[in-house]
C-alpha cells in the first residue's frame, strides 16, 4: 500500500516528540498518545485522554501502531548524521564524536548541534531518517 507522504511526515514528527501513533489504514485517520517514557500516566486527566484514544483505536478494523524510537535507534541516527553529513577532517565532526562518547550523549550532541552551523542540517537529516523508519514500518505491516 502507498501511504501519503503527509501521513508519513506527521507520524515521524509525532514519534520524534515521544508519541505513540495509531494509524487507521482504512481511513488514514491518525491519533496518538504520549509514550511510556513520560510520567503523565499518573495524572487523571491524561488517563481519560488515553482511554478515549484507546477506545477509538480498538474500534478500528485495521490499524498500525508506531512507537517512538528506542534510544539506541536515535543514537544510530546521530552517528549516521556525524558520518554522512559532517565533512571529513572537520573539527566539528570530532567534537560530535567526543560528545556522543561521554555521559549524557543526547544532551551533549544537542548542545553542540544547537550552537553550530549544522543545526538545520541535523533537523532535516533526522526528519528524513524518521520518515524512512516510518515508511519501512508501514510497508512491513501493510500485509497484515
Amino acid at each position: 500500500m502507498d501511504y501519503p507522504q503527509e501521513i508519513i511526515r506527521n507520524i515521524a514528527q509525532e514519534i520524534d516528540m515521544g508519541m505513540i501513533c495509531y494509524l487507521n489504514t482504512d481511513t488514514m485517520e491518525l491519533d496518538s498518545v504520549l509514550g511510556s517514557s513520560y510520567d503523565a500516566y499518573g495524572s487523571g486527566d491524561y488517563d481519560d485522554i488515553y482511554n478515549q484514544v484507546y477506545d477509538k483505536v480498538n474500534s478500528w478494523e485495521h490499524s498500525i501502531c508506531i512507537e517512538p524510537l528506542e534510544s539506541w535507534e536515535s543514537f544510530k541516527i546521530m552517528e549516521r548524521f556525524t558520518e554522512e553529513v559532517i565533512p571529513e577532517n572537520n573539527v566539528f565532526k570530532d567534537t560530535l564524536v567526543r560528545a556522543m562518547s561521554r555521559r549524557h550523549p543526547f544532551r551533549n550532541f544537542k548542545f553542540h548541534i544547537d550552537n553550530s552551523p549544522y543545526r538545520q542540517d541535523w533537523f532535516d537529516f533526522k526528519q528524513q531518517q524518521l520518515e524512512m523508519h516510518v515508511r519501512n514500518l508501514l510497508e512491513a505491516n501493510s500485509g497484515e
